[in-house]
């Protein structure tokens, strides 16, 4: 009787550590987005996660332009408590969205030192890319550094280009063909 209450003791202690490793490890942390109105992009409720294959921002986007996007390039800045700057992280994440429309996803920065509990994380959009249009923030990570400042009054250049190797959908190219 002994060595089964001993057991379960054990038992109970082995199941309530490995429950604590897995909240600790899917536990969350708020994410400041900077909005730029220009461009077509807007992330909203950033939270970054620890998952067991790395880092995870979960969010929703909202395309609010009238072109199609594919995908998406963005900027991380780990702030520490000292208004320091500890780390920054920028990636590619495909993102196909139609046109006005808002859709969650779930990015994978490489991220290699963990952000501490007492760290702020700010995030923006350092470009756009849609079918026809690329939207590129001139200064975007300046602009983010600066709002982790505090200083709200900057706001970056947004620059349009032409998509010219996004194939268009629905067109039909024709081979010209000379005749002889």
């Amino acid at each position: 009787m002994v060595v089964l209450q001993a057991c379960l003791v054990i038992w109970r202690g082995v199941s309530f550590s490995n429950a604590a490793n897995a909240s600790t490890l899917e536990q969350s942390s708020s994410v400041v987005f900077f909005d730029v109105l220009d461009l077509p992009a807007r992330i909203d409720e950033p939270k970054l996660r620890r998952s067991a294959q790395g880092f995870v921002l979960d969010c929703a986007v909202a395309n609010r332009s009238g072109e199609q996007l594919l995908g998406i390039r963005l900027i991380l800045l780990v702030i520490d408590t000292s208004g320091k700057l500890r780390s920054r992280i920028a990636w590619n994440e495909p993102a196909e969205m139609t046109m006005y429309s808002i859709k969650t996803f779930a990015f994978h920065p490489e991220i290699t030192t963990a952000p501490r509990s007492t760290d702020q994380l700010f995030l923006g959009v350092d470009e756009v890319i849609g079918r026809e249009t690329i939207w590129r923030a001139a200064g975007a990570e300046k602009a983010l550094r600066s709002y982790s400042r505090g200083q709200h009054d900057m706001v970056p250049t947004v620059r349009t280009f032409a998509s010219k190797y996004d194939p268009r959908p629905g067109v039909i190219m024709v081979p010209l063909m000379r005749k002889e």
